[in-house]
């Protein structure tokens, strides 16, 4: 078969502007499935974020990984295929919380991970028998799985490679589509195997793990192994890892040079209501900071925002800490209510979805509040988070930031990354917003 790895956009704004560039890195699940796909059918690949989908050019079957952001596009594009009479496989987060709403866009779509299943499907497909829902029977072991960067062909994603180590997460965010995903489990790739990778690649590694410090002891070995190859390398953790000194060497030995942590809050009692108990364990945010910086490391810091009883001064403290601790880069984000989460769940039970779904409602765009907040109103709570992102990236902030020796600037090189990509980060935050989901038709 010729097999087509469709990677689709979020939507596209009506005025042409660009898509955001700081979407658009490797896709990793598409190098995946790749490289599980037997040699004997035949791959192409689009990337819609950077071109056209080719809708006239022959293919037996079209893949598309969907996102929640992506749905409503995704199945767009699946119905042009469907028209034409070429199959189409859906999978991905999306579909696996949703799979009754994915399956009435596709031919079959897969539910959880692929590894177990995806040569079933395809011999199915073959056949001219597919079944509509594919799913493993267990969560794959990642020994031996290698994404296949071929499939991407002449796209060019940056100077950051992508690397998995892991899957999943140990955490219970009640907002993390993440956790419902891989239901609070997490599977490992022998660290053998991340380092044969990595020596294939340039530039800066990114450690796309969910949480790369989530087992301690395996970081320890993987940066042990890192520690030879000489590689900067950054990766998401939860601030548990700034309580281990010698664990934050290590990192700083092997080669890390920044982190993203999830503070979400600076609220004890939001904390425990979004069920972020890593943090609310962690009590003295400025110690773990302090941790990080000593050890070199910038800090790239989330927020979440949309929680009972907060206000405008709940942003105001959220943006003069991010400032008094001269974070990289920080995040002011609503809450969304992924479906399949228990935020979701709670926020449709309690009547406060003001579109459902909205992730296809061609009324709704990225950075709006699908829901009603207790304490304000959504449009107050849209703006609020738009308002408070660019002050963050404004060129005074950038300045002070910027002043930070251990972290933000400790190399030439660093500073002048820090000074692009700030600069760079107010013009995507505007590229983002409103966005729309899917292509007006």
């Amino acid at each position: 078969m010729h097999i087509t790895f469709i990677q689709p956009s979020v939507g596209r704004k009506a005025d042409g502007s660009p898509y955001p560039s700081s979407w658009v890195m490797e896709p990793l699940s598409i190098a995946m499935l790749s490289a599980l796909t037997p040699p004997e059918h035949r791959r192409t690949f689009c990337d819609e974020r950077l071109e056209p989908v080719p809708y006239d050019q022959h293919t037996d079957l079209v893949c598309i990984s969907v996102e929640t952001y992506t749905a409503r596009r995704s199945y767009q594009i699946a119905a042009r295929y469907r028209e034409r009479g070429v199959k189409v496989v859906l999978g991905g987060f999306h579909p696996t919380l949703v799979p009754d709403e994915a399956e009435a866009h596709a031919d079959a779509i897969v539910v959880g991970e692929a590894e177990g299943c995806w040569t079933t499907l395809l011999d199915d497909m073959a056949a001219g028998r597919p079944k509509p829902r594919y799913m493993s029977d267990e969560r794959p072991r990642l020994a031996g799985l290698v994404a296949d960067r071929s499939i991407f062909g002449e796209h060019r994603y940056g100077r950051v490679s992508l690397v998995e180590t892991s899957r999943g997460c140990g955490f219970a965010c009640e907002f993390c589509s993440i956790s419902a995903f891989f239901e609070r489990s997490c599977t490992e790739r022998p660290v053998e195997e991340v380092i044969e990778e990595i020596k294939t690649l340039k530039g800066v590694i990114f450690f796309v793990d969910d949480n790369i410090g989530v087992d301690p002891a395996r970081l320890r070995a993987l940066c042990e192994a890192l520690i030879p190859l000489r590689r900067k390398w950054i990766g998401q953790v939860s601030i548990h890892v700034a309580r281990d000194p010698e664990l934050l060497a290590l990192m700083q030995r092997s080669g890390c040079e920044g982190v993203l942590v999830g503070f979400e809050s600076l609220d004890p009692d939001t904390l425990r209501s979004m069920g972020k108990s890593v943090n609310a364990g962690a009590r003295d945010y400025a110690h773990a900071i302090g941790a990080f910086r000593r050890h070199g490391m910038a800090i790239y810091a989330t927020f979440v925002f949309g929680y009972d009883n907060e206000s405008e001064e709940t942003f105001r403290r959220a943006l003069a800490f991010a400032e008094e601790h001269r974070f990289f880069f920080a995040a002011f984000n609503h809450l969304v209510p992924f479906p399949g989460t228990p935020l979701y769940r709670r926020l449709k039970d309690e009547g406060r979805l003001l579109l459902d779904p909205w992730w296809l409602s061609p009324d709704a765009g990225f950075g709006q509040v699908v829901y009603q907040p207790s304490s304000m109103s959504p449009g107050e709570l849209t703006r609020l988070c738009e308002r408070y992102r660019h002050r963050f990236y404004r060129s005074s902030s950038i300045a002070r930031r910027a002043l930070d020796w251990r972290a933000n600037a400790n190399s030439p090189t660093k500073l002048a990354l820090f000074l692009g990509y700030n600069l760079w980060s107010d013009r995507q935050i505007t590229l983002r917003q409103d966005l729309p989901f899917g292509i007006a038709t």
